[in-house]
């Protein structure tokens, strides 16, 4: 049974909300022909099953009740516009965690309250419908030794923005591959999908190219992967872009000699990259990224 199968809901008197995020009313309307045009402000959606199972769908003060008459096309159109719009998706754990700025732990806890898809909750064929968009993952079913808690499932989409901390790949490069690498074992397609990452909360000093130098020579002699700075990045095999940004305040964006030394951090990811580019598909490294500090609302929204 897949991890997301408690989501569905046997009941047949049921009602569930969710906040939608630019929601066309006008698809979830009383005609019977919706409308393709969309509102700009967000909308609650309240989604109703009597006993007989009939649906009757809210959005605002508009009221749609032919929904089990219409075709499974645009009953499945429906569904989509429930979707919520691009989301944050933390893949890290949280071991080590940087308190540069609380940016990273808003994002963490957004993701951890926003209400799962409510598509995945109201039958089986709207349930089927959003799982060919999202992939659910629950942490506690993963085969790790360091678990990464959460308050609910990972809900993740192709689109979404996944990221890691900075901090986690230099301090706990073995957890962290142990988690991904475990989480990879179980959701083997969902790795596949993923094509862009971010590292947040980037910094560096003088001495960095020269431990991630011993790092990795140290690290090749033995072939233990998991404690290679930047190994987990090879568990990514459609990866095309990484980008690195910046931790909030952080001077050496901004002046001649901090952006020296992280102009050769940067030069040692993409020389480690291109080295192991056999573990990404077709043998193309990702794109490596460097800026400053930016917020996750202009990272989803550039």
């Amino acid at each position: 049974m897949d991890p997301s199968s408690n989501l569905a809901s046997s009941d047949n008197n049921n009602t569930l909300f969710v906040q939608s995020a630019g929601t066309p009313t006008s698809a979830l309307t009383s005609s019977t022909s919706p409308s393709t045009s969309a509102a700009s402000a967000p909308t609650t959606v309240l989604v109703s099953q009597d006993s007989n199972g009939q649906l009757t769908i809210h959005a605002g003060a508009q009221i749609f009740t032919c929904f089990g008459r219409m075709p499974n096309e645009l009953k499945a159109m429906v569904w989509k516009r429930t979707f919520s719009d691009r989301e944050t998706i933390a893949l890290g754990h949280v071991v080590y965690k940087s308190e540069a700025c609380g940016d990273a732990e808003r994002a963490w806890k957004r993701e951890n309250t926003i209400p799962l898809p409510v598509a995945l909750c109201v039958n089986q064929q709207s349930r089927t419908e959003a799982l060919k968009h999202f992939t659910i993952i629950d942490r506690s079913q993963i085969a790790a030794p360091v678990k990464f808690g959460g308050l609910r499932p990972i809900c993740a989409k192709s689109t979404d923005l996944f990221w890691l901390e900075f901090v986690t790949l230099v301090h706990s490069p073995d957890e962290l591959h142990d988690w991904l690498s475990a989480v990879k074992t179980e959701h083997t397609e969902f790795f596949k999908s993923i094509t862009k990452l971010e590292v947040r909360g980037t910094f560096t000093e003088r001495f960095f190219v020269m431990i991630f130098n011993d790092n990795r020579t140290k690290n090749m002699a033995s072939q233990d992967f998991r404690k290679m700075y930047c190994g987990s990045f090879l568990l990514f095999p459609a990866l095309k872009e990484i980008t690195f940004t910046g931790k909030k305040g952080d001077r050496d964006w901004e002046n001649a000699m901090g952006r020296m030394v992280l102009k050769g951090l940067e030069n040692w990811i993409v020389g480690f990259l291109k080295n192991a580019r056999s573990a990404f598909n077709d043998h193309v490294a990702p794109t490596v990224t460097f800026r400053p500090f930016m917020t996750f609302e202009n990272s989803l929204y550039p």
